[in-house]
């Protein structure tokens, strides 16, 4: 099956790691979302490439799009399920998975050490959380028309700029619903970060254009800070006055003082644990100001499918979680691994002309949030070496590569070309990660793709 197994076999395959795994276990853990986490029974994975249980074999650098449940984290999720299937009553599992909802959401802020001044609603992806906290802003000023402020979704996401106008972003959302709209008009204004030729905007630029845009608005103006979009950018820098903000730090590539920081500044915080810390697709949560949700929000908690009920949900989150507190007593430590890695994947980059290294975040300082943990490349066109691939160009590329099992953060669009992406993820810098972490494998694939491609 071109070097994928099927969703099938890898329920057998799970006997090895836990002996109570099994097809209701995986059907469980991808429960509870949308489309994006269908597997596809053809190749064993959703649209990510992802498969829905661990993938030791599978070389994982996809943190920014996403990546498979880790085996330790998949142990800790069916535990708790085996324990769930375990309770006999209905209403024993229901106050179980109530339980540990809210013990998830006390350990995510515990983590980011803001249990003192915010509250966390868990939801099915980074996407649900951002309309979940623009249905909570909205809601404060009920019909008022929202001029939602956002980077374009080639930096964010399709579905970005439909969530936060309360849009369906999905077809149709889970249980067969479509969400509810905001309650007021929205109009959306998305600000390009990058030239055409792929550069970033000076920051100020940028700058001056969110302002220009909260001027302009319409009714009451929100401003969308992305703390890392797509490709490791951070915009606006500096919100323009007289905005509310919401902040997208969907990526997770921040430290927790910054969110501390956005917190205590009023601004709600959306988060994942499926991206930078590497837990399975779709653990998605927002972080609200304790002021903001004592003012109304309490009643507003369950939003969209978000609650407690959500088993899969939980599971996806418990797994997320053992990745995030791994992680969490090493940070400190993290910057020179992070350092080095980035070293070698800029020497690899450079070590094959058919690959052109686009620029993302510039270092701004020691910690490790602040340094570059997604690099994005073009590829040259065999044809013609002075033309770079567009994202549709170089899908077959990625899928290649997945089906060779090397997963990259998959094709995003970038100026007028597109571009791959190599994202290193907690995962990645822990002490069992390989020693290089499997980079010698990536560029020797891409070697041999480039070549075979150039000659072919």
């Amino acid at each position: 099956m071109d070097g994928m197994v099927s969703f099938l076999c890898f329920a057998d395959a799970m006997t090895d790691l836990v002996p109570a795994a099994s097809a209701d276990l995986l059907a469980a853990l991808i429960a509870g979302g949308d489309s994006r986490l269908v597997v596809d029974t053809r190749t064993g994975t959703n649209k990510y490439l992802c498969p829905p249980a661990p993938a030791p074999d599978l070389l994982c650098l996809s943190s920014c799009t996403a990546s498979p449940v880790t085996a330790r984290g998949f142990r800790r999720a069916a535990g708790f399920y085996a324990a769930l299937m375990a309770t006999r009553s209905a209403l024993g599992r229901s106050q179980a998975l109530e339980h540990e909802y809210h013990q998830l959401s006390a350990r995510l802020l515990g983590y980011f050490g803001v249990a003192d001044i915010a509250e966390a609603i868990l939801c099915q992806s980074g996407t649900d959380a951002l309309l979940a906290a623009a249905t909570l802003v909205a809601k404060e000023r009920p019909g008022e028309p929202i001029t939602a402020i956002l980077p374009a979704a080639t930096e964010t996401g399709t579905g970005v700029p439909l969530a936060v106008a309360g849009r369906c972003f999905d077809g149709v959302a889970p249980g067969g619903v479509s969400p509810q709209t905001l309650g007021s008009p929205v109009e959306t204004v998305e600000i390009p970060l990058r030239s055409a030729d792929g550069t970033p905007r000076e920051d100020g630029e940028v700058v001056a254009a969110y302002a220009a845009a909260v001027s302009a608005a319409r009714g009451r103006p929100i401003v969308y800070l992305t703390h890392s979009t797509k490709t490791g950018l951070i915009a606006p820098v500096v919100p323009p006055a007289g905005a509310d903000v919401i902040v997208d730090a969907c990526q997770a590539r921040i430290a927790p003082a910054t969110v501390a920081r956005y917190l205590r500044q009023g601004w709600p915080v959306v988060v994942t644990g499926s991206k930078f810390f590497g837990g399975p697709a779709f653990a998605g949560a927002v972080l609200v100001p304790t002021a903001r949700w004592s003012a109304g929000y309490g009643g507003d908690a369950l939003l969209h499918g978000s609650g407690a009920a959500n088993l899969g949900m939980v599971l996806r989150w418990i797994a997320a979680l053992d990745a995030i507190e791994a992680f969490g007593p090493m940070s400190a430590a993290m910057s020179a691994l992070l350092k080095n890695q980035a070293a070698a994947i800029e020497a690899g980059l450079a070590c094959n002309p058919a690959l052109q290294p686009i620029g993302g975040l510039v270092s701004a300082g020691h910690c490790w949030s602040a340094l570059p943990s997604i690099f994005t490349f073009a590829v040259r066109d065999p044809a013609n070496r002075n033309r770079l691939l567009s994202a549709t160009e170089l899908r077959p590329l990625y899928e290649r590569l997945a089906r060779g099992g090397i997963l990259l953060g998959q094709p995003v669009s970038v100026g007028s070309f597109g571009g791959l992406r190599i994202a290193v993820g907690a995962r990645d810098l822990l002490p069992d990660a390989p020693d290089d972490g499997g980079l010698a494998r990536l560029f020797l694939a891409l070697k041999l793709e480039t070549e075979c491609t150039r000659t072919g």
